[in-house]
């Protein structure tokens, strides 16, 4: 009797797992890009490894107090340098959420191989627990 439950597990526990935080996420980035205040940052510093790239800058937002945010991301900013002036948008109803511009200018925030990973396990996942529940595997 508990076979189907452990088999639907299998299948949907990627998307239960992610969903939330996902839906946060993009909640995140649409909000800034169709409500979120324009302004300039300082870019404190700029570094990369092989695959990431970190962006850490302070802005200022409308009552004068100063923020810091240190981006993970996975594609390189070409403007970004220390010293030099960044453009930020960061949400007036919670002024320590804020993005770069560059960031804001894909669709959605989220990089193409992180979409792919996400779909390819996501596919394994819901093969197998169809697998499980097509052949009752776990009804024994």
């Amino acid at each position: 009797m508990i076979g189907p439950w452990i088999a639907w597990l299998i299948a949907l526990g990627p998307a239960v797992v992610v969903a939330p935080f996902a839906v946060f996420t993009l909640y995140v980035h649409r909000r800034l890009r169709s409500k979120g205040v324009q302004v300039q940052a300082d870019c404190e510093h700029y570094y990369w490894s092989k695959e990431k790239h970190f962006l850490q800058y302070r802005y200022a937002d409308q009552s004068e107090r100063s923020h810091v945010r240190l981006a993970n991301l996975s594609f390189p900013v070409s403007r970004a340098k220390r010293g030099r002036p960044l453009e930020v948008v960061y949400d007036s109803a919670r002024p320590s959420r804020s993005r770069s511009r560059h960031e804001l200018r894909r669709p959605i925030p989220w990089a193409g191989v992180s979409i792919g990973i996400y779909l390819f396990v996501q596919l394994v996942c819901g093969i197998l627990g169809g697998v499980f529940l097509a052949t009752g595997l776990f009804d024994r």
